[in-house]
């Protein structure tokens, strides 16, 4: 990770305050010289990036400078909305490393022709072998299991054709088998022969090395880094493609208020995770504008199968039936999502929402909870991710209304590792949470939410026949007419069976001064700072 580039580095002064926010000496200078620059983007971003390895990084943070520094094959197309903001499609591709694709017509064998000039920040050139060592790297550490969803799942599956082409021969046909390859994570291109320079005995893919430094591949490398208060980056200067800002500073400031407050002064040109409770005033600060996109990121009241009341029909029937839908749009939200009314999340691929028949009907609850006979003082222990609006808020207001039905919640507050823990082992009850598939497709959430062995199936759902349509549905190819049809049968057995109640899909929001242009709204949220440009 280069400390100097074409830029003098900063040296330490004393600490600063912008917008009620700490800030480390080395930031001053930068902002300093920001405002006498056109092309330099101030991100005010939640939290530090804890490592810069692409197969283990976590948060939003970490996925914002995953596009910077590190490049994938292709990217989603785009399209503009009537109101003239930028959303991706799935019809069209964008091509970045690779300059053309081709997949054959069983699906199971993927063509990537590369940029003849593309190279790492170190020179090194970035060609079809290693292109191969990178996706070998992901294989053997940590990363490979997103490989192996996309159906490759070992180092031999990659051919190298000439110094330009690499085939990927997948080992059952995959709908996202393209997509998955080529623009998740594990498709974030590494300079796998560096890394593994620096492995040891005891890390064999020299991913402690990989923890502070890399080599980058993507449009911008890391300048500066002072853990826990910025980050600068300077365009790559081998990248392929040329970029426009000259120089990218992300601020960590922890606290979403103080994001907000930053933006409005106009201290940084965009901020990330602002709380949807500010969104409806920021609307009307003036200099500012706020872009909000409809999104897959679904919000769920999961329940056990495995243990009674939950695994009584009756009693599920009765916790759909007392949901307070409206009230948690209105309030929780602030309007900022829609009513999600099925096993899949809204807005991506297959999902049908008229197999949902269950509105707030309180009098329906307590017939169906006089056929589950529940003990009269039943007490139900839920934990919520303290410090998340959606989850406390949506979490007390469903107590409330359950409290009219007898029925109590034992509201244990928890940080979102140990929720997340309790609820991968399945020891969880019932408890509200999200997921959001990276991949806008009702198969692809249907691998990682209902399967049996599914990472998120927290409340070990089992119904053989949807299981059957689900794993048929995740080779069929996207849109066919046959697919639709295996998926709406798998959403009405679901559904029929309450394997969970839908509550909402919230909206997306991304918050910049009116002379930030060209943001694209992509499936996972990932704003691609490299394609903006200041006015």
């Amino acid at each position: 990770m280069p400390q100097n580039v074409t830029r003098r580095r900063f040296m330490f002064q004393t600490l600063g305050v912008i917008g009620g926010a700490m800030v480390s000496g080395d930031l001053l200078p930068l902002l300093a010289e920001a405002a006498k620059r056109k092309q330099v983007l101030r991100v005010a971003i939640e939290r530090d990036v804890e490592t810069l390895r692409p197969d283990f990084g976590v948060g939003d943070s970490f996925n914002v400078l995953r596009r910077l520094i590190y490049t994938t094959p292709i990217l989603w197309g785009m399209q503009q909305r009537p109101d003239g903001s930028l959303i991706y499609t799935m019809d069209s591709i964008e091509m970045v490393l690779a300059t053309a694709y081709k997949v054959s017509e069983d699906r199971q064998l993927i063509e990537f022709t590369f940029h003849p000039n593309a190279k790492f920040a170190n020179g090194e050139p970035i060609n079809a072998q290693a292109l191969k060592e990178s996706y070998a790297w992901f294989l053997g550490a940590k990363g490979s299991g997103q490989l192996r969803v996309n159906g490759l799942p070992s180092e031999d599956r990659i051919e190298v054709v000439d110094d330009v082409t690499v085939r990927l021969h997948l080992d059952r046909p995959v709908a996202w088998g393209l997509i998955g390859n080529a623009l998740l994570s594990s498709s974030s291109i590494v300079h796998a022969k560096e890394i593994l320079k620096h492995a040891t005995a005891d890390d064999p893919y020299g991913t402690t090395w990989l923890e502070t430094k890399t080599i980058e591949s993507g449009p911008f490398i890391i300048e500066t880094w002072q853990k826990g208060s910025m980050m600068s980056l300077v365009p790559n200067p081998h990248a392929f493609q040329p970029a426009t800002l000259e120089r990218i500073i992300l601020q960590i400031i922890p606290d979403a208020s103080t994001r907000r407050i930053v933006l409005e002064r106009g201290d940084v040109d965009c901020a990330v995770q602002i709380a949807t409770k500010d969104i409806p005033d920021l609307r009307k600060v003036s200099g500012v504008k706020v872009l909000s996109y409809p999104s897959a990121r679904g919000w769920w009241l999961g329940m056990t199968w495995n243990k009674a009341p939950c695994n009584n029909i009756h009693f599920r029937r009765a916790m759909a039936w007392a949901m307070p839908y409206e009230t948690l749009l209105q309030v929780v939200t602030q309007g900022l999502a829609e009513r999600s009314r099925s096993c899949v999340p809204n807005n991506i691929s297959g999902y049908v929402g008229d197999l949902w028949p269950y509105e707030t009907n309180l009098t329906k609850a307590r017939e169906e909870l006089a056929q589950a006979q529940v003990p009269e003082d039943l007490t139900v222990t839920v934990p919520v991710y303290a410090g998340d609006l959606f989850d406390e808020e949506a979490t007390v207001l469903m107590k409330e209304h359950l409290g009219q039905l007898g029925i109590k919640r034992n509201i244990q507050k928890m940080p979102i590792s140990q929720k997340r823990t309790l609820m991968t082992k399945k020891q969880v009850d019932m408890a509200v949470y999200d997921w959001r598939p990276w991949v806008p497709d009702a198969g692809y959430f249907i691998y990682w939410k209902w399967l049996p062995d599914s990472f998120t199936n927290y409340g070990n759902y089992v119904n053989p026949e949807a299981q059957a349509l689900g794993n048929e549905a995740i080779t069929m190819a996207i849109g066919s007419p046959e697919r639709q049809a295996k998926l709406r049968r798998f959403q009405e057995i679901v559904n029929g069976d309450i394997g969970l109640v839908p509550l909402f899909t919230q909206f997306d929001n991304l918050a910049m001064r009116e002379h930030v242009q060209g943001h694209v709204y992509y499936p996972d949220a990932i704003p691609v700072l490299a394609k903006l440009s200041l006015g």
